[in-house]
């Protein structure tokens, strides 16, 4: 499948999904298969859907309550792409954001809204800061099971009696 497919394919489910006629789960799942290399295509899903929220006067903000994002925020999962077309994704329980650091879209079952520059900004760090965080508690982890298989085994054997 070529990028403009891809890119229809994911304004189609966005769009399937805001409407109700497909689950969040599909949407996220073809999210997360877009490939390291292809932030470009996450950049430019972000541009047309702020440009189609402008066209459609949905770029208003919407008040929110603090408690509400923030325990929206804590309970995120990350994903981003790499420079030189660095963008990322914020799955919270309620919501989904698509950031590229200049640009951002925050989209809600039925409602879609269009994220200011600094905001934006902040988003894709927080997506790269929970990425990196993650992959260091990945390896500490692996570290930490590997210290402790070794420290486990060098005691199975030190337990073993030799035969005399």
């Amino acid at each position: 499948m070529d990028e403009s497919q891809d890119m229809q394919t994911l304004l189609t489910l966005t769009s399937n999904w805001q409407g109700g006629d497909v689950g969040r789960t599909e949407l996220v799942s073809a999210l997360r298969q877009v490939g390291d290399s292809s932030g470009e295509l996450i950049r430019s899903l972000i541009t047309q859907l702020s440009h189609g929220a402008k066209q459609a006067g949905h770029s208003e903000e919407h008040p929110e309550n603090t408690d509400a994002w923030r325990q929206e925020l804590m309970a995120c999962r990350a994903r981003s792409w790499p420079y030189p077309h660095s963008a990322g994704l914020l799955v919270g329980p309620h919501v989904l954001i698509l950031t590229d650091g200049e640009q951002g879209v925050l989209l809600r079952a039925g409602r879609l809204r269009v994220l200011a520059p600094s905001v934006s900004a902040s988003l894709l760090l927080l997506c790269q800061t929970i990425v990196m965080a993650q992959h260091s508690l990945d390896g500490k982890i692996v570290g930490q099971a590997r210290t402790q298989r070794i420290e486990s085994a060098s005691t199975s054997l030190s337990e073993i009696d030799p035969i005399r």
